[in-house]
């Protein structure tokens, strides 16, 4: 029964009926109350606020630097507590023991390092089966270095550097040249003591056989040795090499 009683059926909606009119007028009339309302709200707030701070009283002390009194002395400060310090242990040293006299010989003596590079083994040259036979060998001519070659990664100090005095020029292949083919080849060289080069390798090419060309050259080439310390040092330098065909 009270179903039946609020029913659709009993609040038919006509097409003209104000309820969308009465809607967006109360719509505006309550946003324009809320907004009011906040407003009152925060202005009672921030009023009551500075009315507050305003009415404050910071309570403020004044002192001369005769006032403060001298400084705390050195004396009066807490003593630092002592850390205990375990005492370092005594070194093991071993004891000697004494040797019979017997057991020692005036006579012994230790070679040096010179007398001992100057003697040469023995080699065994024939075994027989009672008799062994033992020879010298004969004393041969050792040629030992200087000082071997630095690496190419290797740094070299020098004061004057390597100048070139004997060129080979390079000759310019033929598939370059057809091609048209210019530009500047950089090898790393090793220039030894005596100004010869030792060694070449490529640092930046160009192609089209111009590096192998220039590498082929270069190896052939003379110069004068670096020198540091008025002395002829083995170094290695960067040398350009350039194929133009103007």
């Amino acid at each position: 029964m009270i179903g039946s009683m609020f029913s659709v059926e009993h609040f038919p909606l006509k097409k003209e009926s104000p309820i969308k009119f009465f809607y967006q007028r109360n719509a505006k009339r309550g946003i324009i109350a809320a907004v009011i309302v906040h407003a009152l709200a925060l202005g009672t707030y921030w009023t009551v606020w500075y009315i507050q701070e305003q009415n404050r009283v910071y309570a403020t002390r004044i002192l001369d630097y005769a006032d403060l009194g001298p400084p705390p002395a050195l004396t009066d400060a807490p003593e630092m507590p002592e850390v205990p310090v375990e005492a370092p242990s005594q070194p093991v040293i071993g004891i000697p023991e004494p040797v019979d006299d017997a057991e020692v010989s005036a006579e012994m003596t230790i070679a040096t390092q010179t007398e001992m590079s100057q003697q040469i083994a023995p080699v065994i040259q024939d075994i027989e089966e009672e008799n062994i036979v033992i020879e010298a060998p004969e004393e041969e001519n050792i040629v030992i270095e200087d000082e071997a070659l630095p690496p190419p990664d290797a740094f070299v100090p020098f004061e004057t550097g390597p100048a070139a005095v004997y060129r080979v020029q390079p000759e310019y292949p033929e598939l370059a040249r057809k091609a048209g083919i210019e530009g500047r080849v950089y090898i790393k060289i090793l220039v030894d003591k005596e100004g010869k080069v030792r060694d070449a390798i490529l640092l930046r090419g160009v192609g089209a056989g111009l590096d192998e060309a220039a590498l082929k050259a270069v190896v052939q080439w003379v110069y004068t040795p670096a020198i540091q310390n008025n002395r002829p040092v083995a170094v290695w330098v960067a040398q350009p090499i350039d194929f133009s065909l103007r």
